[in-house]
């Protein structure tokens, strides 16, 4: 992986209010990764208002993500599967690289075998560390499909699986995601309602930064919506040969000043 300099600004009046607005969505972008005998690309329709995305096909991982480099917030919201099909995977992506290069929180409503691999009934925080940055060279199916161990490049972080632990068809669940606001730590949070069914601190500093999105993988008809950021530092990346300039540039510059205060 290429290594960057990065350079952290805060943006005072950035989200900080204790209550935020609900996220405008329509700056969003989809990316599928569409693997070949897989299920095609999925297709993200954006809501009235803007505060809402349904992804209406079953398709292969498919991704909707925020085109911010943040770190340090945390992000609220809503979302459900709005029919009674299918049984497979919804969540959501943060610390977003590139499409080999995240964590994933993804739910499985019902167990599943497909080959040598398994899909346990209910919620894991996997990371994804490709070598490319290309998740079509780098991952495959399998990878997004096992969630009780690890497999190439996806680790398991944390999981909470047995067969009470499916999502329900047609019903609200609440996320919260604390990302980086504790140095190296992720914290999530599920509920239904008054009901908490998940809240889990893990802690890992692969990556401290990166965007936020929904995710969704062989599962239609799946609702997001009502998302509320508070906090949140942009980063501004700036690759190598970048930094090398600006040093250089700087060098120089501490050399005329040198030159002048001797004259």
């Amino acid at each position: 992986m290429i290594r960057k300099t990065v350079l952290a600004i805060a943006f005072l009046g950035f989200g900080l209010s204790a209550s935020a607005d609900p996220v405008d969505l329509s700056g969003w972008s989809a990316l599928s990764l569409s693997f070949p005998d897989g299920q095609g690309v999925g297709e993200w329709v954006l809501g009235a208002g803007s505060t809402y995305v349904d992804q209406v096909y079953n398709a292969d991982p498919s991704f909707y993500l925020n085109n911010l480099n943040q770190t340090s917030y945390s992000m609220d919201g809503s979302f459900q599967v709005r029919t009674a099909e299918d049984d497979d995977y919804v969540g959501f992506v943060f610390g977003y690289q590139n499409s080999s290069n995240f964590y994933l929180f993804d739910w499985k409503q019902e167990g599943q075998e497909s080959g040598a691999y398994y899909a346990a009934e209910g919620m894991t925080i996997k990371k994804m560390t490709g070598s490319t940055g290309d998740g079509l060279v780098d991952l495959s199916l399998a990878e997004f499909f096992e969630n009780e161990h690890a497999h190439e490049d996806m680790d398991v972080l944390d999981q909470k699986q047995d067969s009470t632990m499916g999502w329900a068809d047609n019903t609200v669940y609440d996320f919260h995601l604390d990302f980086n606001q504790n140095p190296g730590e992720i914290h999530v949070v599920v509920t239904e309602g008054a009901i908490t069914l998940w809240d889990v601190t893990v802690t890992d500093s692969t990556f401290t930064s990166g965007q936020f999105g929904f995710y969704n993988y062989s599962q239609a008809d799946v609702r997001y919506s009502g998302f509320e950021q508070t906090g949140g530092v942009i980063v501004d990346v700036i690759p190598a040969p970048g930094a090398a300039l600006l040093a250089g540039l700087g060098a120089c510059f501490a050399g005329w000043m040198r030159r002048r205060r001797s004259l």
